[in-house]
Order: C-alpha cells, then structure tokens, then sequence
C-alpha cells in the first residue's frame, strides 16, 4: 500500500514541476501526438483506487508523531523486526518488502513498522482511557483476592486428538482414579512434594514440589483451580480432585494474604480491563483510531475521500 501512498504524494511534485501543458492548460504526465493524460486525471484516478488507505496512514503518521516521541523500546522493537526479516530472507530481503510494504528501502520499511508499532500502542492507551469507576469496582471485587501462596499436583487426561469416545472416556476415568490415589497417598503420611516430583504432569514445577508462583487474580488461571484454592483452608491440601481444562489437581495451601487495597493495585485492574475490552472487540482497532482522529478534529475536505472515509470506516 505505501508504494501507492508514494505515487499520490509525488503527484504534487510532479505538479510543481512539469513544464509541458495539454490545450486545456493542465499540466501532463503523459503526451500524445494529440492530447495526452493530465496530473489531476491520474490524481483522481488513483484517489478512487488507493485515496482512502493513503490518506489515513498519512493522517495516522502525523497524529501519532504529536502523540509520542521515539523511545529506546521502539528503536529496538523496529530493529529486532528488520533483522529478522534480513536473517529470514536474505537476498530476498528487498523484494519482499517492496511486494508486501510497498517500501522501496530499509528506511520506508522502518517508517512503516513505527506506524504499526504507534497505533498498537494507542490502541492500548486509548483503551486504558476508557475504563471507567464501575469497570475498575466491578473487575476489582470479581477477581482480586489475596496472594495466595500453593503448589500443586497435576494429573493430566491422556488422550489422542482421534481418540473415539470411549478412549476419551477411559482417559478421563484414569486420570480421575490416579488423582484420587494421590490423595490416598497423602492421608497416609507421605509429602506432598515427594508425590509432586514422581507423578505430576507440570513439568514447570514438579521438580520443586509443585510450588507455584504466588497468584491474586482470578483472571490469570482456571476458575475451577482457582476457586477451589481460595476455599481451600491454610495448610490443607484437596479432599477431592479439582478438575480443570488441565486435567485434575490436588491443591497444597500454603497462605493467603489480604486483599489487596484498591489504590494499590488500580493501575493494574485498568490495564487487565483495557486488555479484555480489546481481545473481546474484533474492530477496536479501528474504534481506537476514530478516537485518535476525534481527538484531534480531523476534518477531510475533499469530498470524495470523505464519503469513501466514512464507507470504509463505518462500525
């Protein structure tokens, strides 16, 4: 697409500097014996083939470069992109990104890949603009607890992607009968972290007795686990398997904190809203820059591309 972007652009340069003329005092591109193609044919030509597409990414470009400044994390974002393309392409390389950037060198492709880099990154910040009191309450009191401090022992179903049924339902009795065997074990004495290291499916952990990083948000693991954990009382391990879309679980309880105060963990509930509102909504994309050009009071004046704008961007 940018390559089209460069051609209108150069339209106005070729404009500024053309010397021959057609009979009707339009500047040319192209002449014939009689006649020949104008500067605005060609323009208005290419406006209803490719107008839209470039006019927003040069709106987006200027709108994000007021937004932010050039950071060390977007230098090495851009960086580590074109190095991987150059290790993957090799002699390649130009070719491709001429065909699929439209970028004619290095440096376009650059310009390209910061333009992507910025309208993420405002997606997320204009997102995290938009959550609001109730949001922030409602996520707050739905998944926070207090840091819950366990380890685990997990027992997987084992079965093929074409297992029939009945195979799946062997599994998942198995699985069921195994974990049920894990509790026998440790209402007869032995440790929780030697049966960990022998039969847990978690190759993550077993090795450490199961032991878990510390959690407090019911958003980062199963519901199942994590509601059987907080009911779970302090020093007690699972009377039942605990199934979840792992397999089945024993659960050690170690400690639990407090909740956490909101004024300490806001910024974070914000962020893991924003982050669900986006994953949740195919066009926030697009939603976050129409705020993006709201914001600035953009207003496109030639009529043309504003009803293609408008057609092309309808929600």
């Amino acid at each position: 697409m940018k390559k089209f972007l460069i051609i209108i652009c150069s339209l106005f340069v070729v404009c500024g500097c053309a010397t021959s003329h057609l009979e009707d005092g339009k500047e040319s591109v192209v002449t014939f014996d009689e006649g020949g193609i104008s500067a605005q044919d060609l323009y208005e030509k290419l406006k209803y083939l490719y107008g839209t597409d470039a006019l927003i990414t040069l709106i987006d470009t200027e709108l994000l470069s007021r937004e932010y400044k050039e950071t060390n994390e977007e230098k090495a974002y851009i960086s580590q992109v074109v190095s991987s393309l150059k290790n993957e392409l090799g002699d390649n390389f130009s070719t491709y990104i001429l065909n699929n950037y439209g970028a004619k060198n290095e440096s376009e492709l650059k310009e390209y890949i910061r333009l992507s880099y910025r309208r993420n990154l405002w997606k997320t910040d204009y997102a995290e603009s938009q959550v609001n009191d109730t949001q922030i309450n409602d996520y707050y009191n739905d998944h926070f607890v207090g840091d819950i401090e366990a380890s685990h022992i997990l027992i997987k179903v084992d079965t093929k992607q074409d297992a029939t049924d009945d195979e799946k339902k062997k599994a998942e009795e198995d699985a069921l009968n195994k974990a049920k065997t894990v509790i026998d074990r440790l209402n007869n004495g032995e440790k929780f972290e030697d049966i960990a290291k022998e039969l847990s499916d978690d190759t993550a952990n077993k090795n450490d007795g199961g032991k878990l990083d510390k959690f407090n948000d019911r958003s980062s693991l199963d519901e199942n686990f994590l509601d059987a954990a907080i009911k779970l009382e302090v020093g007690k391990y699972s009377s039942t398997p605990v199934k979840s879309q792992f397999g089945y679980h024993i659960i050690y309880k170690k400690s639990q904190a407090d909740k956490p105060e909101l004024k300490d963990v806001k910024d974070e509930v914000i962020a893991k809203v924003a982050k669900d509102t986006i994953s949740q909504d195919s066009s926030y994309n697009i939603k976050a820059l129409l705020g993006l050009r709201e914001k600035y009071g953009i207003k496109i004046t030639d009529s043309d591309l504003e009803k293609a704008y408008n057609e092309a961007y309808k929600l």
